[in-house]
């Protein structure tokens, strides 16, 4: 085995061929993230944008409008191809990993003696269509996806795939949830003390577990929709000692009683549903807090935030990546559909916050008065 030291021990380990393979990927993505996306801009700027202003005596006025003249250039769907298929060929790498260690793995989820928290699933819950029609992220058989008794596959896969893409094994992939809790909540509430706390779309509870440290006091839970995610979650936290209550429903109606938590978060997780979803979600949460208590998704920024530009960068996780609510979910007025939910204008807060890996997190907070 290659990778001597790992983040935890649920994490799939590369030998020697696929350590190889998924170098090559990385360092492909790279090149395609700085030196070709570099590129792109330099032809935007010399080429794409001053015909455009030629023809149509303006500059572009939107995404579309960008995209629309950069589809015309050589360069651009060369670059465009490229992407698309270095993000499958990272799942697949990562897939031939945990393929050959999953029975292993499986065995690995199950082995616990005293565990500290909980796994609930439920195989009657109806997994909505808009998360089983599309292989989110191109991750082979998305997120919910079962090929096996106790399954743990998806999950391993997931996480997996994103340390290649992150070049770290020791890492815990947790920068959003510890961006909001130390750059959000310790700041702007340092005596706030949640007794319960719901972390929506948690996937395999990366981003769950930095509450568990933050509010040793707190119940800390977590929802997803994938059985096979969570089960491997369930495994991650045990092996790293934090107590996690995880079960498999959908945000946007849980099972859980009116007022029963203090804190309801999310990272990463509205953009990937659609805007009707989105609403019941802001609407769960909102009947799911106690009186004062606070809501926050996390999520990239919105295109309002951005210049035209680097929105049509953005865009590209709808056009070629398999995101398909993306780009919806950063043109929502998030405000508005808090309001909606019940939260009052006074309680809202919209900001931008610094995360230590250099990239910005965009909050939606709100308080229940």
């Amino acid at each position: 085995m290659m990778n001597t030291k790992l983040a935890h021990s649920m994490l799939p380990q590369a030998n020697h061929d696929e350590l190889a393979r998924q170098n090559f990927v990385r360092s492909l993505r790279n090149y395609l993230s700085s030196k070709m996306r570099h590129n792109l801009k330099l032809l935007y700027q010399e080429t794409v944008k001053p015909q455009f202003e030629k023809e149509n005596q303006r500059s572009p006025k939107n995404r579309y409008e960008i995209r629309q003249g950069m589809q015309q250039q050589q360069y651009y769907k060369w670059y465009s191809s490229c992407k698309r298929t270095t993000q499958e060929m990272m799942w697949e790498s990562a897939v031939t990993t945990v393929e050959r260690q999953l029975p292993e793995l499986v065995e690995r989820a199950k082995d616990e003696a005293v565990p500290l928290g909980t796994l609930t699933l439920n195989p009657e819950l109806k997994i909505p269509t808009y998360q089983t029609v599309v292989d989110t992220h191109c991750m082979p058989g998305g997120y919910n996806g079962e090929y096996t008794q106790d399954d743990i596959s998806a999950g391993a896969i997931y996480d997996f795939g994103v340390h290649i893409a992150m070049r770290n094994p020791e890492s815990l992939r947790d920068v959003r949830g510890q961006t909001v809790i130390h750059k959000f909540l310790k700041q702007q509430y340092p005596n706030f003390q949640p007794a319960k706390i719901l972390d929506m779309g948690c996937t395999v509870g990366a981003n769950t577990l930095p509450y568990v440290d933050a509010y040793p006091n707190a119940e800390v839970y977590g929802i997803d929709l994938a059985p096979a995610i969570l089960r491997y979650g369930h495994a991650r936290a045990e092996y790293l000692g934090k107590r996690v209550h995880l079960s498999q429903q959908n945000a946007e109606k849980t099972n859980f009683p009116d007022e029963s938590f203090d804190l309801v978060v999310s990272h990463i997780f509205l953009h990937e549903i659609p805007v009707p979803a989105i609403r019941n979600v802001f609407r769960e949460s909102y009947r799911l807090l106690a009186p004062g208590g606070i809501m926050i998704h996390q999520d990239a920024p919105l295109y309002r935030d951005l210049d035209l530009y680097t929105a049509f960068v953005y865009d590209e996780e709808t056009t070629n990546n398999n995101e398909p609510f993306w780009s919806a979910m950063r043109d929502l007025d998030l405000v508005a559909v808090a309001r909606e939910a019940g939260f009052s204008r006074d309680s809202l807060i919209e900001t931008l916050l610094e995360q230590n890996n250099g990239r910005q997190s965009f909050i939606i907070v709100g308080t229940k008065l």
